[in-house]
Order: C-alpha cells, then sequence, then structure tokens
C-alpha cells in the first residue's frame, strides 16, 4: 500500500470512529433530555394538559385533512378515533408513570451521576474503577 492510501486509510478511520463517537454523545444527550420529559413536575412534565392535546389533535388532523382531501364525515371519524386513542393512552400513561419513576430513580446510570454537584455535575472522569479481589 502506498503512503498516500494508508494516509487517506488513517483519516477516513478517524473520521469514522469521531462521527461514531459524536454520533453515540449526542443521542445521549437526547436521550436524557427525552426522559426528563415523561417525568413529572414543572412544565415539562409529560402528562400533557387537555388543552395541549386537543391543539395537537387538532393540528394532526387538519395536515391530515389538507393532506388527504378528507371529507367532513370523514374528519370527524377520524377525530373521534383520535379522542377516543388519546384518552385510552392517558388511563395507560397513568396507571404505569409511577412504576416507570421508580425504575428510572432506582437506575444508577448517568441521570443519578449528573444529579451531584461539582463542574462536572458530580461525574467522575477518567477510566473506570478496577475490580477488588474477590
Amino acid at each position: 500500500m502506498s503512503p498516500s492510501r494508508g494516509r487517506a486509510a488513517l483519516i477516513i478511520a478517524a473520521i469514522v470512529i469521531g462521527s461514531a463517537i459524536a454520533g453515540a454523545g449526542l443521542d445521549r444527550v437526547l436521550v436524557m433530555r427525552g426522559s426528563r420529559h415523561y417525568r413529572g413536575g414543572g412544565p415539562r412534565s409529560g402528562e400533557m394538559s387537555l388543552e395541549m392535546t386537543a391543539r395537537r389533535r387538532e393540528a394532526m388532523l387538519e395536515r391530515m385533512s389538507k393532506d388527504l382531501n378528507l371529507t367532513p364525515s370523514q374528519r370527524a371519524a377520524i377525530d373521534s378515533i383520535m379522542q377516543r386513542t388519546d384518552s385510552s393512552l392517558r388511563v395507560v400513561r397513568g396507571e404505569m408513570q409511577p412504576r416507570l419513576t421508580q425504575i428510572f430513580d432506582q437506575w444508577p446510570g448517568p441521570r443519578r451521576a449528573a444529579r451531584g454537584s461539582g463542574p462536572a455535575g458530580g461525574m467522575k472522569w477518567g477510566p473506570p474503577p478496577r475490580p477488588g479481589p474477590a
């Protein structure tokens, strides 16, 4: 292999590795933001207000009506289905939310480390600790 091909292969490998690391980091940030969305408390609570649900449903229905050229009776039928589905999901969400909250509170992942204090939010940087003698 010529030196220029070897250098090109190294550059491509570095780009692929860097992209994978950046993608994993971005995914982790988005996952952490999303998991906070479904936790209780504050304006980002996972439980949507009835008004927000109605606005979301109306926006979806408006787009479907426009894209699919729905008749008024088709639109009314779809709205009825969406209202029933929202009600059913609200009940299931209400039943499951306490259990999900309990699971996330017990999970010893980055969420707990991020709750600490200090410049890094309590996270410890560096290699993982070595296991001690059993």
